[in-house]
């Protein structure tokens, strides 16, 4: 089922000239530069022969007939230099209009939108549908540039035919007019259909693009060769092709149809005004020279017709990426523009999730879920996998909305604040955090070395126990943390990298810290020197802890043991071990890791 795009052409036009003008007003400039060439050049190709042969059969002079070619050529000169310069300016300026302006805008819008649209299906499937606007020279946003200069050239050739035209049978010219709505009528059946199945076109991208990415992703390489997954991949993307190459050959053969109609049309109606032309002369009622004025303007206005449709059928497909771009960008004013009012927020924090219910699909993750953190507490979540710890997580960090129910900070409904500020008060060690091809300090900071707080950074890495490492390293903490984009980058171990993650946290210093399996590339030791840093850096902080490694628990005020989607056990690691439940159960299984620091405890 088609669904009509939000956006129309001549909305869309309207969007790119508003667009261009505030980025590059001189290519406006280059595109009516370009458009009064492209109208004039055919123009003195048929007017020329006439009034040449019109002297002739005038009896004018050898002199006279020189100087209309003179100027017939200095007009050539004038409109041959317009056209070199829009063809020298205008491609490098389009280009750098989609590329380097729009397409830098939407790549910076969705490093904005919010994460909860971002993360969904729909979310990136209009992504990838606003992608196509920007992301080719061959379609999208640049090549509607080029075919509005076409559509526009194609209109004003046409009427101006018309024109030189207009004294012959007005019957010729109303034909010449039908034959052109009908081979546009034709031509936008294509664009109709293009429409219809645009969605399953994208899908079938998404998959493609995805096993292509993956392919080129270094961090698949070790896996792609040690399993041997070269035939299956390179089988998988060879299946995903077809599927895309399917859907273009569906909307090939719509066009190839739609060109037969039109070069039947075209056939049709060259054929019977040439006729027409002809006996006009024989008949003594046309002059040589306005037989080969007529003839050229018939056929300029059959190729004017003719380009009109075919740019305009592009034009219209350009159009609904477009208006795919506009759509994505509008829900970043949704989701980021939106300002809320900047609540003060007191520390330390509380967490409610009250009547929260959510789910992935038809599976229920959460439903009718309460839950109260209180300031300044530490507790650990924990659980087997699919338990919904990092489910809660999200949920707390509002990063994923709930089906139903609310997510209060300090009594106040996280929808309530603004997004910016929200998130300012949390410090998040994700599991799979970012690292970029940048110096630690940077990767630390999360902003530029010159932004950062050179000494905050040695405190924090100092800290989360990468000092020594540090040491180490040819450019100490300013050395890349990849080596993707510098050979004397460092290729940090899983738990260096933890290591890093946490001074990330640490240095933002936010009223909460939420750890996400932060131990789990450590050794026991390493973990148990880890957790005594932690309860003193927490220290007035409301602190969440996820593990499935239980030596977290002893640090925390309180211990949340979740299974399928509900509190089964809650307490201190003390009075859970008493209890002797599921918890307790998990603990001794453990045991052979913490044994030794539990006979402490409670002796």
């Amino acid at each position: 089922m088609s669904v009509k795009p939000k956006h129309g052409v001549f909305s869309n036009i309207g969007f790119i000239f508003r667009n261009i003008w505030r980025v590059d007003r001189f290519l406006l400039v280059a595109m009516a530069t370009m458009i009064f060439a492209k109208v004039c050049q055919p123009i003195i190709v048929i007017y020329m022969p006439k009034l040449i042969v019109q002297y002739f059969e005038e009896g004018r002079t050898v002199r006279e007939l020189m100087l209309l070619v003179v100027y017939f050529g200095i007009v050539s000169l004038i409109v041959g230099q317009a056209r070199s310069f829009s063809d020298g300016y205008f491609p490098r300026k389009n280009a750098y209009f989609r590329s380097m302006k729009l397409g830098s805008e939407m790549a910076m819008a969705s490093l904005s939108v919010h994460y909860k649209y971002l993360a969904s299906d729909k979310g990136q499937l209009e992504i990838r549908k606003a992608k196509n606007a920007v992301n080719r020279p061959t379609d999208g946003i640049q090549d509607f540039v080029i075919r509005m200069i076409e559509c526009t050239s194609n209109f004003i050739g046409a009427f101006i035919y018309i024109i030189i035209l207009s004294s012959l049978n007005p019957f010729i010219i109303i034909g010449l007019i039908l034959c052109g709505i009908l081979s546009f009528l034709a031509g936008n059946s294509v664009n109709k259909y293009r429409m219809k199945v645009m969605d399953h076109k994208s899908k079938a991208d998404k998959r493609l693009f995805y096993v292509n990415d993956s392919t080129r992703d270094v961090k698949y390489a070790k896996d792609i060769r040690m399993y041997g997954m070269y035939n299956w991949l390179s089988g998988l993307g060879e299946q995903l092709l077809h599927e895309r190459n399917d859907w273009e050959k569906k909307i090939s053969f719509k066009a190839f149809l739609s060109a037969l109609v039109d070069g039947g049309i075209a056939f049709l109606r060259d054929g019977f005004a040439y006729i027409y032309l002809i006996f006009q002369v024989i008949n003594g009622n046309l002059s040589v020279s306005e037989f080969i004025l007529y003839i050229g303007s018939i056929t300029g206005f059959s190729a004017w017709i003719s380009s009109f449709v075919n740019n305009s059928i592009v034009l219209s497909a350009d159009s609904l990426s477009i208006s795919d771009f506009r759509e994505f960008m509008a829900k970043v004013d949704d989701n980021v523009k939106k300002k809320l009012s900047h609540k003060k927020i007191k520390t330390p924090i509380s967490i409610e999730l009250k009547d929260v219910s959510f789910s992935y699909g038809d599976e229920v993750i959460y439903e009718n879920f309460n839950l109260k953190i209180e300031a300044g507490k530490k507790v650990a979540l924990v659980g087997v996998n699919g338990a919904g710890k990092t489910t809660l997580v999200k949920l707390i960090l509002n990063l994923i909305e709930p089906t139903s129910g609310q997510v209060l900070l300090n009594g106040v409904d996280a929808k309530e604040y603004d997004m910016h500020q929200y998130y300012s008060q949390f410090s998040v060690a994700f599991q799979d955090a970012l690292v970029l091809a940048y110096g630690i300090d940077a990767n630390v900071s999360m902003a530029s070395s010159e932004k950062t707080d050179q000494e905050k950074v040695d405190n924090v890495i100092q800290m989360a126990g990468l000092e020594e490492k540090v040491k180490t390293l040819k450019h100490g903490k300013f050395t890349s943390a990849e080596k993707y984009l510098d050979s004397e980058g460092v290729e940090l171990s899983g738990g260096e990298r933890q290591k890093l993650i946490l001074a990330r946290a640490l240095y933002k210093d936010a009223p909460i810290l939420i750890l996400d399996e932060p131990s789990s590339a450590l050794d026991a030791i390493a973990e148990a020197e880890l957790y005594e840093k932690y309860h003193k850096m927490t220290e007035n902080k409301t602190s969440i802890y996820i593990s499935h490694r239980l030596s977290s628990t002893k640090f925390c005020d309180e211990v949340l043991l979740l299974d399928g989607g509900h509190i089964i056990e809650r307490g201190s690691h003390i009075e859970l071990m008493a209890l002797d439940g599921k918890y307790a159960e998990m603990f001794t299984v453990q045991s052979h890791y913490y044994n030794e620091e539990e006979m402490e405890m409670t002796s």
